[in-house]
């Protein structure tokens, strides 16, 4: 394989396209973590009572790499003692990480 060719593959994985679903508890944190990922295109679904999801999609309106919007949510996540019950990626299951308390 030439060295062209991989790369072509490198950068058709960096471009795809992948759908984003973030269940949150709460109106308010649901719409703070749905204006951190507005480059993505985000809107909110109420579900239940309380119970919220985040959509987006990446790459974001300017080429935002889904990694980027992860790593966003991850962090975002973590300043919440509750909020996300589940994140998912193309609708399979996505572990953000261990949580940190404060």
């Amino acid at each position: 394989m030439s060295s062209h060719a991989g790369s072509s593959v490198a950068v058709e994985t960096a471009r795809r396209s992948a759908v984003l679903e973030i269940d949150v508890e709460g109106r308010w944190d649901a719409l703070a973590l749905s204006k951190i990922l507005v480059p993505y295109h985000s809107y909110l679904v109420q579900h239940h009572g309380d119970r919220w999801v985040v959509h987006a999609r990446a790459p974001g309106g300017r080429g935002e790499p889904l990694e980027t919007a992860l790593r966003a949510v991850a962090d975002w996540a973590r300043t919440r003692a509750s909020g996300i019950s589940s994140c998912r990626v193309d609708g399979r299951p996505y572990e953000l990480g261990p949580k940190e308390r404060r």
